[in-house]
């Protein structure tokens, strides 16, 4: 997701319902993996469809997102990122 997020930054999420909450188009989400359990996405949500979300990393040449896997259920989403938290840098 560079340049929005770094490798060592976290974030926090705010869970949603797959059912009721409706993310807005543009905002960053976390959603499962379609096909590799237990591995989690974040991406931007570009689209809603019938058949799911079009998730979109911010680095096309180097992200792995619907443009290869298709759309992710909405079933999978895991929730909104509301913060990132990049960690200090340690002084030596």
């Amino acid at each position: 997701m560079a340049p929005t997020l770094n490798p060592d930054d976290r974030v926090l999420v705010q869970r949603v319902s797959a059912i009721q909450d409706t993310p807005a188009l543009g905002t960053v989400v976390v959603a499962w993996h379609p096909s590799q359990p237990g591995l989690r996405l974040i991406k931007r949500l570009q689209s809603l469809e019938n058949n799911g979300m079009m998730l979109l990393g911010d680095n096309p040449s180097f992200s792995t997102d619907s443009r290869q896997l298709g759309p992710i259920p909405r079933s999978a989403l895991i929730g909104i990122v509301v913060s990132r938290v990049t960690p200090s840098k340690k002084i030596q």
